[in-house]
């Protein structure tokens, strides 16, 4: 009898967690929906080189979806891993010169530069992810935007190699599997498959098992914890792989502009692409690519909003603070991050 009073409760509760999962599982058609609204999205992205639009269009459609892993990589750390870190930029830039110094002095195949860029931002990100396993809050938010400036310094002093203050010139147009794309829509084209597929991977990695456990540790580390959940590896993967996806939007930046320069990966830069994440919404990749419109696309195409870009979007960042922290799309608030 008393199994019986004991198993009870047990069963209730577990039914009861059953159904509010339940709930919150979007509809059959509500999926349906969301798939038809990316298909018409990436079609209209794939489109743009294809049509006659102005040449703007296409810029800054290609800015924008090269900027895109940069944005989601950012996501992961803050949104799913709970992790309040900023200085993006830094791996980016980290992505960038790897893959130029490769191009330019080992005219080395974009199969090979692209890779090596995210394998190098992604271990000196599992470094710098180290400092998680002490620290959190906005006491992490310093020791990354810190480390930003560190890379901006080694860029400036290794001149040798980085090309100092004057950067480096003549990256050459992306070859991959010796086939020249050229700048026109097939650099495109293959610039758009390329972060599809790094989202798609992403996206797999967000909803395993392994993504729901850094959910759980976000939500409540002292209860996951006690049921015998490793928090320290979890962070460090996390922490890697978001670096990882900005060293990506490196390489395809500087095959994208010819030329890296330290300026485009300054803590101006990391709070843009910060800004990306917070204000399309914590916790969903749909949320970066969102934020990476409204922080890319819009000012790209209204060219006088430009110079009040960090202003625009600071106002934005204060109304949603005050109205949804989790931003646009997200299912995270930022505040409570800010608090841990």
């Amino acid at each position: 009898m008393g199994l019986d009073v004991v198993s009870k409760p047990i069963t209730v509760k577990a039914r009861s967690d059953a159904s509010a999962l339940a709930r919150l599982k979007p509809s059959g058609r509500a999926q349906t929906m969301m798939v038809l609204g990316w298909l018409v999205g990436l079609a209209i992205v794939v489109a743009i080189p294809l049509l006659d639009l102005p040449p703007i269009w296409s810029a800054a459609a290609l800015l924008t979806v090269i900027y895109v892993p940069a944005a989601v990589g950012q996501n992961l750390i803050i949104g799913n891993a709970g992790l309040l870190a900023m200085g993006q930029a830094a791996f980016v830039g980290v992505g960038a010169y790897t893959s130029a110094v490769l191009a330019v002095r080992y005219n080395l195949d974009a199969a090979v530069t692209i890779p090596a860029a995210m394998l190098l931002s992604g271990l000196i990100g599992a470094l710098v992810g180290f400092p998680a396993l002490r620290i959190s809050g906005d006491y992490l938010f310093i020791v990354s935007l810190g480390f930003n400036l560190i890379v901006i310094d080694v860029i400036l002093q290794w001149g040798d190699v980085t090309g100092g203050a004057t950067g480096l010139t003549g990256v050459p147009t992306m070859h991959l599997f010796g086939v020249d794309l050229g700048v026109g829509a097939p650099f495109y084209l293959v610039v758009v498959s390329l972060v599809l597929l790094s989202l798609v991977i992403t996206q797999a990695i967000a909803s395993s098992r392994f993504g729901l456990t850094m959910e759980a540790i976000r939500d409540d580390e002292v209860a996951a914890r006690s049921i015998g959940i490793a928090t320290a590896a979890p962070k460090i993967y996390f922490f890697a792989i978001g670096s990882a996806l900005a060293g990506l939007s490196g390489a395809l930046l500087g095959y994208y502009l010819g030329y890296v320069g330290s300026r485009s990966f300054d803590v101006t830069a990391s709070l843009l692409i910060f800004q990306m994440a917070v204000i399309g919404g914590l916790g969903r990749i749909s949320g970066s690519i969102v934020g990476a419109c409204i922080i890319i696309l819009l000012p790209e195409l209204l060219r006088p909003l430009q110079d009040y870009r960090l202003l625009l979007a600071g106002l934005l960042i204060v109304v949603l603070m005050a109205t949804r922290p989790q931003g646009i799309l997200g299912k995270t608030k930022i505040t409570n991050l800010i608090k841990k």
